[in-house]
């Protein structure tokens, strides 16, 4: 795990959503992840650095970014193998083609930010979701930044992807009012497969958050072929009804909206595109969940 201390690597600060969590809220997307999903929707978050993107359409060739460029590398042109993310390329592209994904911020930085909208947490019941990425790559900066928004009263969610070292994490829940935890998939070896990390410390991580009495959301994607199985389906029902009495669950249908995204990244070959369940399938596996003595919820 990648540690940070007073200074963190945040992607964006994405004001009023109310996609995640209850009310208007604030997500804070940390970067890092130790999971490499195959239908992954944010692959800037998967390391702990500033990333330069590239939108094709925008360029018009003139290759000012080259001229920027201290290492005179043509971004327009595919060489970013060796980029350091700099921005002097982003500063003075024309068009807008280029952008640097991701920064260094401090504590005090993203609480200032975060303050100025806290009016909409408590007319709306919102407040602050902590995304990734994995928000726990970053422990330490994450326990100064949840401890400090805590302690001012603001309302505080996490998304996890349940991959992370419990005994070093622990504490860092007790700031949080509520948590989002995936179960991608029951299987071990398909979840290697799928992640390229097998599950039994998420599962055990997940028992664990159960017993503390933390409100659970656990959060399943939909991706057919994969993890969208009969099968799949009722192991998850089932181990959430024993180990998880009281969590609910939410099914995320698979999108391809992080598409144009590893093509920005140069990396379209890594791109793998899956059906969208369909609507009516989502349906009737909620109504599975329902008869199973699991109650789901949706906030999207």
């Amino acid at each position: 795990m990648k540690k940070c201390a007073d200074r963190g690597l945040v992607l964006q600060l994405q004001s009023f959503s109310p996609h995640d969590g209850e009310g208007v809220r604030t997500v804070v997307f940390l970067l890092g992840c130790p999971l490499r999903c195959l239908w992954c929707a944010n692959p800037e978050t998967w390391t702990c650095a500033a990333k330069l993107v590239y939108y094709e359409d925008k360029c018009s060739g003139c290759r000012a970014c080259q001229s920027a460029c201290p290492q005179g590398l043509f971004p327009g042109g595919g060489e970013r193998e060796n980029c350091r993310a700099c921005g002097l390329c982003a500063k003075i592209c024309p068009r807008g083609a280029l952008r640097v994904l991701g920064r260094t911020m401090n504590v005090s930085e993203i609480i200032k930010k975060i303050r100025m909208e806290e009016v909409f947490f408590r007319y709306s019941g919102g407040g602050v979701t902590f995304s990734g990425g994995e928000p726990l790559f970053q422990i330490p900066f994450l326990r100064r930044l949840a401890q400090s928004l805590s302690q001012a009263g603001i309302n505080l969610s996490i998304e996890t992807s349940g991959f992370f070292p419990w005994a070093e994490a622990a504490d860092v829940f007790s700031f949080f009012n509520h948590v989002f935890f995936d179960l991608k998939c029951m299987d071990r070896m398909n979840h290697l497969s799928f992640t390229g990390q097998d599950n039994a410390l998420i599962l055990e991580n997940a028992v664990r958050l159960a017993k503390t009495g933390m409100p659970l959301t656990v959060r399943v994607p939909c991706v057919p072929k994969l993890n969208f199985t009969e099968e799949n389906l009722k192991v998850t029902a089932l181990f959430m009804r024993k180990y998880l009495p009281g969590a609910e669950a939410e099914l995320l249908p698979y999108h391809d909206l992080g598409k144009e995204k590893y093509k920005a990244l140069g990396k379209e070959g890594e791109f793998r595109p899956y059906m969208t369940p369909p609507a009516a399938a989502i349906e009737d596996a909620r109504e599975f969940f329902h008869r199973t003595g699991v109650k789901t919820v949706s906030y999207k």
